[in-house]
């Protein structure tokens, strides 16, 4: 049998080497904002925009050829009257020359004709800009320069426009008011433009003409445009019912779980905020329950998930009844609901509704004709005890509800040292990589005394955390981060590793050392872990029965299977087993006579009493015997005064 001593550095040898759905609102006073204005009524006043724009330059187009269109009427008639009553009597005149009399009477008798037909002023211009006659005698024989429209009717084009009063052959006609002037080219008997003949035609009429279509036309399209408009109103109408339905519905999801018709996460925090807001004016105190259904996966993977969303419908109504008025429950997850306690007064107020709710929850329930029974675990924090803002608050009740499930209670009000979720636990995993490459994690060695030689025959290697600000950190600091993360398989490498060469440096100085590692649930879990040791072992060239690793009854009894296994092939390689704290797990014999294990260590809480305590007594008697019955080595953990030794 071997002792071992207090946990501690070894003074000369110790060696540092590193409810069904509620009737869904239109609006949520949480989330609500200003008014705003109506849909359809937005449409009402946007859409006369593009639609008058429309009418405007339909309007305008339009405009254009209604002018052109009476013009080029007003000009082919005047057009058609020169050609058939003027042209003719100058066919074969020589313009350039003085016209004979017989000409001007010709002249004088159409002239008297053209004004019956409306026409006010007439001119003929020969080629060389001269007025050759006109119903004004003192233009007759004048010659002025060519106005552009001149030009062009010389050109062979009829050309019209309304009458400028700044020309020169002009300035006598302002009292006829606006005139349309139209030049038209007369042919010569040679067929070449001989001359041109103007007219000045009253535009009285043909404004008038141009007003009255042009109010026939804003009447058509303002007729237009009012249909069009009262066409796409109840069109819109409709698609704005359906796009506020549709609206509605979305918001309502938003904030809303679809199954159950509870808040959802984001509704439940946004009323956790009201609430908080609310007591901290009033001095009051707030409760945060998160509920777990115990049982749920087993009822969904037994019944299928129909059964589950039906129960989950079934427990709303029952969380509700079982809450006071003012107080909000909300489904978190999928068996995971939040309930806010307002105004709740102390621990005993959110207790009273824990049990309420539980008591609800554990009525049997009928789904679809199968009978069903569920119970419920129930995570506890209160404002501002444990938090100061809802996130938080909601957080620390989750910690709260893991912590009873692991314990297997009802319900847990929130301990801030059972929190493994800190945020300087969370902070600590980058700094422990970091703290593995530095190598500022050491190894401190525990020996194991051999009573019956009396030698130290083998040590424990014992790793502590050397932090740059914080210190010796102990493996409690840092280990329970590792396993959680999975760097628990890079720090056993790293012990282990560590631990072989110190072995094999002692070995070589001659002292007969061998050294213990423990071992992790995880670690044990890993499929090359014998693979691994092996590796090491030849690295360092130490002798597998130089090894011994421990690992605890929970590590083997959590994959007893996996366990067997794993441990056959380190034992078959020669390396010794133990088991770690024996008698504080729930391991049974018989798993115990089929492990390959080489040892048991006896747990200090029994050797610490073994000379004050008859039952400690007793259990470290009957693990010895049991122990040399199955021929297995016991070592005893804790041995601090010489009373125990002497007793051991």
């Amino acid at each position: 049998m071997r002792l071992k001593a207090p946990r501690g550095p070894l003074s000369s040898q110790t060696v540092p080497t590193a409810g069904g759905p509620a009737a869904r609102p239109q609006r949520f006073s949480a989330f609500a904002g200003r008014a705003r204005p109506s849909l359809l009524a937005t449409f009402a006043i946007v859409s006369l925009i593009p639609l008058a724009t429309l009418g405007f330059g339909l309007f305008y187009f339009l405009e254009g050829q209604i002018r052109s269109r009476a013009l080029d009427g007003t000009r082919n008639a005047a057009t058609l009257v020169a050609r058939s009553s003027v042209e003719p009597i100058v066919l074969h005149a020589d313009l350039r020359a003085p016209l004979a009399a017989r000409l001007r009477q010709d002249l004088a008798a159409s002239r008297k004709q053209l004004h019956a037909a409306g026409v006010v002023r007439i001119k003929l211009w020969n080629l060389d800009g001269k007025v050759v006659y006109s119903d004004r005698r003192d233009l007759v024989g004048r010659t002025f320069r060519p106005s552009d429209e001149l030009l062009k009717a010389a050109d062979g084009r009829i050309v019209s426009e309304v009458s400028d009063a700044e020309k020169a052959e002009n300035v006598d006609d302002h009292g006829y008011g606006k005139l349309l002037e139209v030049y038209v080219p007369l042919r010569s008997s040679r067929g070449r433009v001989g001359s041109v003949f103007e007219m000045y035609m009253p535009y009285a009429p043909v404004a008038a003409a141009i007003a009255n279509d042009l109010r026939t036309l804003a009447l058509i399209l303002l007729a237009g445009v009012a249909f069009l408009w009262a066409a796409l109103f109840p069109v819109v109408a409709r698609a704005s019912k359906r796009l506020r339905r549709h609206a509605a519905e979305a918001e309502y999801l938003a904030l809303h779980d679809r199954l159950t018709g509870l808040p959802n996460r984001a509704l439940y925090l946004d009323r956790g905020r009201q609430a908080l807001l609310a007591a901290t004016r009033r001095g009051d105190r707030v409760g945060v329950l998160v509920v777990d259904l115990d049982r749920f996966k087993e009822i969904n993977d037994t019944l299928g998930h129909r059964y589950g969303d039906e129960l989950l419908r079934q427990v709303e109504p029952r969380l509700r009844s079982a809450l006071r008025v003012g107080d909000t429950v909300a489904r978190l997850g999928a068996d995971e609901f939040g309930v806010l306690l307002s105004d709740v007064g102390g621990t005993d107020g959110a207790i009273d509704v824990v049990n309420r709710v539980r008591q609800a929850v554990e009525k049997p329930f009928v789904v679809d004709d199968v009978p069903v029974a569920i119970e419920a675990t129930v995570g506890v924090a209160l404002f501002p005890d444990h938090a100061e803002n809802i996130d938080d608050l909601l957080q620390k009740a989750g910690v709260a509800l893991h912590t009873a499930k692991a314990a297997r209670l009802d319900w847990q009000l929130y301990e801030p040292r059972v929190d493994e979720h800190s945020r300087p636990r969370l902070t600590l995993l980058p700094e422990l990589r970091e703290a593995l490459s530095a190598r500022q994690l050491i190894l401190y060695y525990q020996p194991q005394l051999d009573l019956a030689t009396g030698t130290v025959a083998n040590v424990e290697a014992l790793v502590r955390w050397r932090h740059p600000t914080r210190g010796l950190l102990p493996p409690v600091e840092f280990l329970p981060v590792a396993e959680q993360t999975g760097f628990i398989h890079s720090l056993t490498r790293y012990v282990l590793d560590e631990a072989l060469q110190q072995c094999k440096s002692w070995q070589s100085a001659g002292f007969d050392l061998g050294v213990a590692v423990n071992l992790s649930a995880r670690s044990l879990g890993t499929n090359d872990l014998a693979k691994q040791v092996h590796q090491l072992l030849e690295e360092r060239n130490v002798m597998a029965s130089s090894l011994t690793l421990e690992l605890t009854e929970s590590a083997i009894m959590s994959d007893p299977f996996r366990a067997v296994t794993v441990l056959t092939k380190l034992r078959a390689m020669g390396v010794r087993l133990s088991i770690d704290d024996f008698g504080t797990g729930y391991s049974s014999l018989a798993y115990l006579k089929r492990l390959p294990v080489t040892e048991i260590k006896i747990d200090r809480s029994f050797i610490s009493n073994v000379t004050s305590d008859d039952d400690d007594a007793a259990i470290v008697l009957s693990t010895i015997q049991l122990a040399e019955s199955l021929r297995l080595g016991v070592v005893a953990e804790g041995v601090e005064t010489a009373a125990t030794f002497e007793a051991l």
